[in-house]
């Protein structure tokens, strides 16, 4: 064997390795921490089972407030918590008169570096979103399809409690 051919299957061999060899590291400082910031009730699959939604979850009330008084609610209601298949998604959502004024994230996925990317861009956008529409009813963001579902899916279960 002539030295070209064998250096360039060493050379090939060594890329190989090193390839799959290589892991993506763990972010643990990218400010994603997940916060529990009621009782939840259960936690809903996204992305296992398609067609099947549960609206499980717990309220927070403000001022004394009461949900099922449609439009004139004030308080926070915090959403189910769903899962995906990368950890799991719940958020709780401010109402000011029946107006939805806040979104925030109580848990998003952030176990590995990729997810905590992810939801780290997506939330911010997802929680614009839905204060522009007052809905649950936006686009999912590109990239982040399954952590874009269990977000809304979480937003949608907060509305219907309060409505």
């Amino acid at each position: 064997m002539t030295k070209r051919p064998l250096v360039a299957t060493l050379l090939t061999v060594a890329a190989l390795v090193l390839l799959l060899s290589f892991k993506t590291p763990q972010s643990a400082g990218l400010g994603l921490t997940t916060q529990n910031g009621g009782t939840t009730g259960g936690v809903q699959n996204v992305g296992s089972q398609t067609g099947t939604k549960q609206n499980i979850g717990s309220t927070q009330n403000v001022s004394g407030a009461t949900p099922g008084t449609k439009g004139s609610y004030t308080g926070q209601v915090t959403g189910s918590a769903v899962q995906i298949p990368f950890g799991v998604v719940q958020v709780q959502v401010t109402f000011q008169n029946g107006r939805i004024t806040d979104v925030q994230a109580l848990q998003l996925p952030n176990d590995r570096g990729h997810s905590a990317q992810v939801s780290q861009y997506a939330a911010p956008q997802l929680r614009s979103e839905v204060l522009a529409a007052q809905s649950a009813q936006v686009d999912t963001i590109s990239g982040a399809t399954y952590t874009s579902e269990g977000y809304l899916q979480s937003v949608q279960s907060a509305l219907d409690q309060a409505a």
